[in-house]
C-alpha cells in the first residue's frame, strides 16, 4: 500500500465565509486517502489532521496570507498617531517579524518593527511621530512572505504655533 492509499484524518473548512460559517470553520471531519482529500469546491479546502483536533463545527486557524495596515490619513507634525498591523487570518507557523518604513521622512516609530506569534490572529499596534507637515508614505514588509498590504498615505499638517 502506497503512502496515497493510506486512510488518514482529513478536515474539510472554509477558506472564505459564507453566511455564519467563519473562515476556518470546519464542515467534516472524515477518514480519506491523500488522492480522495483534493477538489475541494470554492471557498473549502481539505488539510490532514492527523491528530483529529478538529471535529465538524470547530475552527481551523487558518494560516495568514496577508495582513492590513490602518491608520488616519491626516496627522499634525510632532503628534503621535496610532498604526495598527492586522493579519488576515492566524499568523503563520513561525513568528512573523513587520518592520515599517516613513521613506526617510524623518519620524519616528514607538517600535520599527512588530512580530506576529506564530498561528495567533493578534493585531498589533505602534505609534508613529511624524516630523514635518508633509506627505508621508508608511510601508510594511514581512520577513516570511506574506502578502504586504498597500501604503498608507499621510498628509501632515504644521504643528499649532504656541505663543
Amino acid at each position: 500500500m502506497s503512502t496515497s492509499d493510506t486512510i488518514q484524518n482529513y478536515i474539510l473548512y472554509r477558506t472564505a465565509a459564507s453566511g455564519w460559517q467563519a473562515v476556518g470553520y470546519v464542515i467534516a471531519a472524515m477518514q480519506l486517502t491523500a488522492e480522495q482529500a483534493t477538489g475541494a469546491g470554492t471557498g473549502l479546502a481539505y488539510v490532514l489532521d492527523a491528530a483529529g483536533k478538529y471535529p465538524a463545527g470547530s475552527l481551523y486557524p487558518v494560516p495568514s496570507t496577508g495582513y492590513a495596515l490602518t491608520g488616519p490619513s491626516t496627522a499634525t507634525a510632532g503628534t503621535a498617531l496610532t498604526l495598527t498591523l492586522t493579519p488576515d487570518n492566524y499568523g503563520p507557523d513561525t513568528a512573523t517579524a513587520v518592520t515599517l518604513s516613513d521613506g526617510g521622512a524623518g519620524g519616528t516609530f514607538s517600535s520599527a518593527t512588530v512580530t506576529f506569534g506564530a498561528g495567533v490572529k493578534t493585531a498589533q499596534t505602534v505609534t508613529y511621530t511624524p516630523k514635518a507637515a508633509g506627505s508621508v508614505t508608511i510601508s510594511a514588509t514581512n520577513s516570511v512572505g506574506l502578502t504586504n498590504p498597500s501604503a498608507l498615505a499621510i498628509t501632515v499638517g504644521a504643528a499649532a504655533a504656541t505663543t
